[in-house]
């Protein structure tokens, strides 16, 4: 039943009408009747850059005065030439752009360290499409192109580089260039870090600037690697001259000196002035210790009668006159010895820088006095091998001594006796006993008794020798020395 209704129904289409309908929408739906849509790019970019930098491209889309809105707008980048840049990504798009309304897009652009410099320029390219009255169709694409210059600069400047001494290594940024003095050339610009490295000399580190199109100068005066001492002494506070310059006293440091050899002194009151060399290492310290010795004295020696012996605490040292020189400052004894004179000892104290004069008077040994030296001697020899104490030697002197005076009382006796003779001899002595005395006269005797004694006496006879004691006597007669009777062998019968 619904069929036979459809069936019925009929439509009747005037074909004037509809080609008049047609008309109409065919109008509505033209370019010309919606109104083309009105786009307008704006550009914006880094006017210039240097290899290694980067900037970002910016594009603004408009629609700015049309009756209808952009469809599928896609804007395109371009760098002419390209060589060195990069741009990601090169293109973008959005599906729609209202009347009256924007659309922004950006590239990031970036210059690589190898791009050559000059002017590049950037082409921007805006594709889009437009909707018919009825958004039933799609009109276009249309196209709109705008174009942007940049510059990328020269990046590259060059650094002169001198020293004194010359000949000195260069780094720079850690990279060896070669010696001075030289001109580094195609160095990027921007802050740069230069080494300067010399054998025996301190390394001398600098930054510099780059600035492109430009040489920027580097001088350097190079030091030489120093080393540094520590001088100490004993005893301290001793003045210090290093390479004849004063440094201070001891105990001190010296910084700041070259390497090599070099001279110190240090002098101080009453002690042996140093002189003396030590050698420095660079970046090295090294110390130096000194012992101070006292400054000598002199001792000058004389002797009374001269030519004696002298010890100077217990060392033999020569004979007087004598003049011991460059003694240490101390005190000493001092052993004067001669033969047959007795020892002189003295004490004497030298001081700093001054002479001491010595004279001895020397004095004659009594022969006692020299037998107690010889068996002291003889003694301090033996002790050598056997130890003999010194009351033993004492007692030995002694004992000597008293065989000495008994020698000289004998000696004495036997010089008395003598004597004794003589006197008997000239005088004899006959007490109280009475004497004959015979008187010779020539050949003739005159007898004189006197008790029982005869003395007798020859006048003018010739004098014979006494057979028993060698007295001179008569013959005939009684020795007046031994009074003995003596023969006269020469009186006549």
């Amino acid at each position: 039943m619904i069929a036979e209704k459809y069936s019925e129904i009929k439509i009747l289409i005037n074909p004037l009408k509809a080609i008049s309908i047609l008309l109409i929408l065919l109008a509505f739906a033209s370019p010309a009747y919606a109104g083309t849509p009105v786009v307008d790019t704006q550009i914006s970019f880094t006017p210039s850059l240097y290899p290694g930098e980067s900037s970002t491209l910016k594009v603004i889309v408009s629609e700015v005065s049309g009756s209808d809105w952009v469809k599928d707008a896609t804007v395109s980048v371009q760098i002419s030439p390209s060589s060195g840049v990069v741009i990601t990504p090169s293109s973008q798009s959005v599906s729609r752009i209202d009347k009256k309304s924007s659309h922004t897009f950006t590239f990031p652009i970036e210059i690589v360290e190898s791009a050559s410099s000059g002017n590049r320029n950037i082409i921007v390219t805006v594709k889009y499409y437009e909707m018919d009255l009825l958004n039933i169709n799609t009109l276009g694409p249309y196209y709109l192109q705008d174009n942007q210059y940049f510059n990328i600069n020269n990046p590259y400047g060059k650094i002169s580089v001198n020293t004194n001494p010359q000949n000195a290594d260069i780094f720079l940024d850690g990279q060896y260039k070669g010696t001075s003095p030289m001109t580094i050339s195609n160095v990027i610009q921007g802050k740069h870090t230069l080494l300067l490295k010399k054998e025996g000399y301190n390394d001398v580190s600098t930054s510099v600037t780059v600035i492109p199109d430009s040489q920027s100068a580097i001088s350097k005066i190079l030091s030489l690697k120093t080393g540094s001492v520590s001088v100490s002494t004993t005893p301290s506070g001793a003045k210090v001259y290093i390479d004849d310059k004063y440094i201070g006293a001891s105990p001190l440091t010296s910084t700041g000196l070259l390497p090599g050899s070099h001279a110190i002194s240090i002098s101080m009151n009453g002690y042996r002035d140093v002189s003396d060399t030590f050698i420095i290492n660079a970046d090295s310290s090294s110390s130096y210790k000194k012992l101070l010795v006292k400054q000598n004295g002199n001792i000058d020696i004389d002797s009374t009668p001269s030519g004696a012996k002298v010890y100077l605490s217990g060392s033999y040292k020569g004979v007087t006159p004598l003049y011991l020189e460059s003694i240490s400052p101390d005190t000493y004894n001092i052993n004067v010895v001669k033969d047959g004179y007795k020892d002189l000892q003295r004490t004497v104290t030298v001081k700093d820088g001054s002479t001491v004069s010595v004279s001895a008077s020397l004095e004659k040994m009594s022969i006692a006095e020299k037998v107690v030296k010889q068996v002291s001697e003889e003694s301090s020899s033996i002790s050598t091998k056997n130890t003999i104490s010194t009351k033993e030697i004492e007692f030995k002197a002694q004992l000597l001594e008293a065989g000495f005076i008994v020698f000289l009382l004998i000696i004495s006796f036997i010089l008395l006796r003598k004597i004794f003779k003589n006197r008997v001899r000239e005088t004899p002595n006959i007490g109280n006993q009475n004497i004959i005395n015979n008187i010779h006269y020539g050949d003739n005797i005159e007898t004189n008794i006197t008790d029982s004694v005869v003395q007798r006496t020859n006048i003018g006879s010739k004098r014979e020798t006494c057979p028993y004691c060698n007295d001179a006597a008569s013959m005939g007669d009684v020795c007046s020395a031994c009074g003995r009777h003596i023969e006269n062998t020469n009186s006549k019968p």
